[in-house]
C-alpha cells in the first residue's frame, strides 16, 4: 500500500511539471532588499527552496497569495524560500525609484528573502514555462538543493494546489536528513 500512494505522489509531483520544463533553474545573482548579494543556485539555503517569481507589476498579488502561507506554514528548517519579482522591463532610469518604492513597502522580516531581479528575464521564462496566457500570474518552482526543479505551477493560489506543493517541499527536506 505505501508503494502504491508513493507512486500516486511520484505521479502527482512530477505532472505539475510541463513536458518542456527545464530541470534546473538559470544561474543568478541579485541582491535581497536587505543588502546581501544572493546567488543561485549557489545559496539555497535549505534542502527544499520555493521561488515565488513575478514577471509583471500586476504579479504582485498572485505572489503575495504564494508568499504568504509560504512564509507561515512551511519556511523554516529544511525548506526555504525565495519572492523574485523581475524588474527588467522597467526603464533603467526609473528602477531606483521603484526599487526605494519596494523597500518602503516590504516589511524588514521579508527583506532577506525578497529578491528583485533585472537581468535574465528571458532565461527565467523558460524555464518557468511562462505563458503569455498567464503573464501576471505567480510562477512558483520548487527546488532541490542543486537547483534542480521538482515541482512547479502558475496557477492561481488555492489550499489544494499549496497543499501539493507542502508535501513535495517536505518530501524533499526529509530526503537529506
Amino acid at each position: 500500500m505505501m508503494k502504491i500512494l508513493c507512486l500516486a505522489f511520484s505521479l502527482l509531483v512530477a505532472s505539475a511539471l510541463p513536458a518542456h520544463a527545464v530541470t534546473t533553474i538559470p544561474a543568478t545573482t541579485g541582491t535581497a532588499l536587505d543588502g546581501h548579494a544572493v546567488s543561485l543556485p549557489h545559496d539555497l539555503t535549505g534542502r527544499a527552496t520555493i521561488l515565488i517569481i513575478g514577471f509583471t507589476q500586476h504579479s504582485q498579488d498572485p505572489t503575495t497569495a504564494w508568499e504568504q502561507p509560504v512564509r507561515k506554514t512551511l519556511a523554516g528548517p529544511g525548506i526555504a524560500y525565495f519572492d523574485m519579482p523581475f524588474l527588467q522591463d522597467a526603464p533603467s532610469l526609473l528602477r531606483p525609484l521603484i526599487l526605494r518604492g519596494i523597500r518602503k513597502q516590504v516589511p524588514d522580516v521579508l527583506k532577506p528573502r525578497f529578491v528583485p531581479l533585472i537581468t535574465g528575464e528571458a532565461a527565467w521564462k523558460q524555464t518557468a514555462g511562462f505563458t503569455a496566457a498567464a503573464p501576471d500570474a505567480a510562477y512558483v518552482l520548487l527546488v532541490d538543493s542543486t537547483g534542480n526543479i521538482r515541482w512547479q505551477t502558475h496557477e492561481p493560489y488555492s489550499p489544494a494546489l499549496f497543499e501539493q506543493l507542502a508535501q513535495a517541499a517536505r518530501a524533499i527536506a526529509a530526503e537529506t536528513k
